[in-house]
């Protein structure tokens, strides 16, 4: 088994907390790294460092970019948005991979960083941008759910459709032409839509998707540029949720039978449809909580990066 240090945001139910648990699970010795130890400001601190090039300039004070790394047998840096430059050259001579989990976005955490690690991983198939960033290797990883956690439990419906998120302007232009008022949890919610409710994380997460008749799901428009699913997906599944998400060529890759839509119009048939058949709702989600168990849990994401580093 493997030695490994995995640099990321601290917290728990996110994508480090979910990989490091599972490589520990499969034998692994799992060092755990934050970088975010010693600011005081993070959410200020991500959102500058992933869209001002010139704030970067002060991150070389912060812990992270101070830190000597031993040599183990991987380095997994997710996202890495506080790492200066100088940092990388350093890593770049161990055997270091990052995890970028925003496909896409923030270029500047991309442009001018992917030759200093051994490859990037990434949740899309399209890897053409990456190559032309000079990636010298390029894995996929879809993502994925823990179903000890990502799990069905028992609950009355609540909500005929609800939506977990924080604000886009694509997610608030569709949900108020929905017909049936949406329950929305979620952050910066500066222009309100439907019934509006405090963000929702670990255990109240699980439990609006179970207390949810149509789980929605709508998508950054770069994902859906680069036919990514994002972590809902896998987790409204997971759960044993009913799923009701834009249309995607790779989903029917991934699942038997996942409910689709393009355009509001659909959408608004879809969920009609759904709230009235409460049988072949309930037995499309028995069927994405079976696909999540056979192929999409975050062990066997565990074991494909194993095999692919």
């Amino acid at each position: 088994m493997a030695n490994i240090t995995v640099i990321g945001a601290g917290g728990v139910y996110n994508a480090e907390y979910f990989f490091v648990k599972s490589l520990r699970s499969l034998g692994n010795s799992v060092q755990f790294v934050d970088q975010y130890e010693g600011v005081s400001r993070k959410f200020l601190t991500r959102f500058l460092s992933t869209r001002f090039r010139p704030y970067r300039l002060v991150l070389s004070n912060l812990p992270i970019n101070r830190r000597r790394f031993e040599r183990v047998d991987l380095i997994l840096v997710f996202k890495g948005e506080l790492l200066t430059g100088d940092t990388l050259s350093r890593l770049s001579e161990l055997n270091t991979y990052l995890f970028y989990t925003d496909t896409y976005k923030f270029p500047i955490l991309l442009k001018n960083r992917l030759h200093y690690f051994r490859g990037i991983i990434t949740t899309t198939e399209r890897v053409e941008p990456y190559i032309r960033m000079n990636a010298s290797k390029v894995i996929t990883l879809r993502w994925a759910c823990d179903p000890h956690f990502h799990r069905p439990i028992s609950s009355a419906k609540l909500y005929d459709v609800s939506f977990v998120g924080t604000f886009y302007p694509n997610r608030w232009k569709t949900m108020r032409k929905l017909k049936v008022k949406p329950h929305v949890f979620g952050s910066l919610w500066f222009l309100k839509v439907g019934h509006h409710h405090p963000p929702v994380y670990g255990e109240d997460y699980v439990s609006v998707i179970n207390s949810t008749k149509v789980n929605l799901n709508i998508h950054h428009p770069v994902d859906l540029t680069a036919d990514s699913p994002n972590m809902r997906t896998f987790e409204v599944a997971g759960s044993g949720g009913f799923l009701l998400t834009e249309r995607m060529d790779c989903l029917g890759k991934l699942f038997r039978r996942i409910e689709t839509y393009s355009g509001v119009e659909e959408l608004n048939e879809k969920i009609e449809y759904y709230l009235r058949d409460d049988k072949e709702r309930e037995e499309i989600a028995l069927g994405l909580r079976e696909d999540c168990l056979e192929r999409h849990t975050y062990l066997h994401r565990a074991q494909e990066l194993m095999r692919l580093v």
